[in-house]
């Protein structure tokens, strides 16, 4: 073999070692929870089944995924597949690998209980160096309330036992789900009922709310299922106005119990 030719050989032998290496070396998936989780796939191929409670709200981070360069601190590009991204659940741009819920969408148990989701991983300097990442997301029962906290004016500065609060039910359960519903934390729960069936809550018996002992009270209610739990707080508040005016009225009225705890 002449110089010219081993050159040329070396030459080939480089451009195959350097061309068979332009792809992502590994990947990183860090759940919901923010728990890191193994590639099971072979890179630059990356496979992971992850979980996630349903009722999470929109602009929660759902997963990331992180592939490792072949150029080592190059930059990272990252967007779904054409059949990567179903029904547009996740936010269409993927920022350092971070997938997050679209606006007007939701995780729902009940209907979709597992997401696949496909990402394209491709270094910016060089677009021949690409990865494809298979997120499997599984979707986990939650017990969900309507809200996460509620406001409950009233217009009287006293309230007799036996006063209906409001109901404060779960939104998802299905027809085969019966939600037991219990109150038992708080500053203040020992002086409401919650209907276990139902999650109506009247003042307990025996009890009558006064402006004079405290122009607030709360309690949490909490949703069991099937061992599934979630829970909602509640706080209630004397001679404060109901309808748009109640929030302002109600902080109004805690302001005035710390300036008046301050001054006694």
């Amino acid at each position: 073999m002449d110089l010219r030719m081993f050159a040329a050989c070396l030459i080939m032998t480089v451009f195959l070692i350097k061309h068979s290496d332009a792809q992502p070396t590994a990947w990183t998936f860090t759940s919901n929870a923010g728990t890191d989780v193994t590639n099971t796939g072979t890179p630059p191929v990356g496979t992971v089944t992850l979980t996630i409670a349903e009722g999470f709200p929109v602009g929660t981070t759902l997963f990331t995924a992180v592939a490792t360069p072949t150029t080592g601190g190059a930059a990272m590009a990252y967007e779904f597949e054409s059949d990567g991204n179903p029904n547009n659940v996740a936010e269409t741009t993927i920022t350092a690998g971070e997938v997050k819920l679209a606006s007007g969408k939701s995780l729902d148990f009940e209907t979709t209980p597992s997401i696949v989701f496909k990402i394209k991983a491709t270094e910016a300097a060089n677009a021949a160096n690409t990865g494809i990442a298979t997120v499997t997301l599984t979707v986990t029962d939650a017990i969900v309330f309507g809200q996460s906290s509620y406001i409950v004016c009233l217009s009287s500065t006293e309230v007799a036992a036996g006063t209906s609060i409001g109901t404060f039910a779960t939104t998802d359960a299905t027809s085969t789900q019966t939600v037991a519903y219990t109150s038992t934390s708080g500053n203040d729960f020992a002086k409401f009922t919650v209907t276990s069936g139902t999650g109506a809550v009247v003042v307990a018996s025996g009890v009558t709310l006064k402006s004079e002992e405290g122009w607030t009270y709360s309690f949490t209610i909490t949703g069991t299922a099937g061992g599934v739990t979630g829970t909602t707080d509640v706080s209630v508040g004397l001679g404060c106005a109901s309808g748009a005016g109640q929030i302002a009225s109600l902080l109004g009225i805690l302001l005035l119990s710390v300036v008046t705890s301050l001054l006694c």
